[in-house]
């Protein structure tokens, strides 16, 4: 039986740029998350924290078993809408980060999103 719960997060491993995607819309963050996820760890996701007020808390979740001993890496990535914020709340099993927005204007989101793809 699997577990759904926060999964670790290697905090300098983890990413956040932000989309501009034109005046008066809302932009699209992009979130890179690594970290190292008990063994037997599958189906990772980054969810929005819909009760965090005052920016954006991304949660890192998985599911986990049977338990098992020892850890594997695990890369996930994630998009979502809203207002720019200089900095996000990032949150795993060990923990809350702070991790710094990086800003792509929007004349260089096509090469920004071609360099992501290629």
């Amino acid at each position: 039986m699997g577990f759904y719960k926060k999964q670790p997060v290697d905090a300098s491993k983890t990413t956040a740029t932000y989309l501009w995607t034109g005046l008066r819309t809302p932009g699209i963050f992009v979130i890179e998350v690594e970290g190292d996820a008990q063994n037997y760890s599958y189906g990772f996701s980054l969810t929005r924290d819909a009760h965090f007020v005052g920016g954006l808390k991304i949660d890192s979740m998985g599911w986990t078993g049977p338990l098992g001993q020892g850890t594997t890496p695990y890369k996930v990535k994630g998009s979502f809408p809203g207002q720019f914020t200089p900095k996000i709340v990032i949150s795993g099993a060990n923990g809350d980060f702070i991790v710094d927005v990086k800003e792509i204007p929007s004349d260089q989101v096509e090469d920004y999103v071609k360099s992501k793809v290629g």
